[in-house]
């Protein structure tokens, strides 16, 4: 009868153990989950790089006001935003194809054009703004009629 219990208590030790154990690393992996935040314009949740996008339109605004008015160009802090496209989980885990990598890099690239490029910002600018039309066309056409309200038809001087 001694060693039952002792066996009892041995498995009872072990298994107590591993429910701990296991119960650790599921905290820890529903912790290291991105959860989806909830907005007006999608009441199911945002991924990631529908936040970053949105922010993105919204520093890109900025940015126009800026080179319309003369006042200054693209920030080292936007150029990181873009890069951070690679990494950011989209609502459809599908659209993370070369070509989209291809579109992103070419947007960074029109974006560091423009920071560098004193002369003919407006221009720079607009081009910034077709290389986002052109990866939306591809994969995620709803924002394009606002995209498009980014670009600098008549510049004030």
């Amino acid at each position: 009868m001694k060693i039952n219990y002792l066996t009892i208590l041995i498995l009872g030790c072990c298994l107590a153990s591993l429910f701990y154990a296991c119960s650790e690393n599921e905290e820890q992996i529903v912790s290291d989950c991105k959860e989806p935040v909830i907005s007006d314009i999608n009441p199911n949740g945002d991924s990631e790089l529908a936040l970053l996008m949105r922010q993105l339109y919204l520093d890109a605004d900025s940015i126009k006001q800026l080179v319309v008015n003369g006042e200054g160009t693209i920030s080292n802090e936007f150029i990181a935003e873009l890069e951070q496209v690679h990494s950011a989980i989209p609502t459809d885990k599908t659209v993370k194809t070369p070509e989209f990598k291809a579109f992103n890099e070419l947007l960074i690239n029109q974006a560091k054009a423009l920071q560098e490029n004193t002369e003919n910002k407006v221009n720079n600018f607009n081009q910034l703004v077709n290389r986002c039309l052109d990866c939306h066309k591809s994969f995620c056409p709803g924002p394009m009629v606002k995209i498009k309200k980014l670009r600098i038809i008549n510049p004030i001087h």
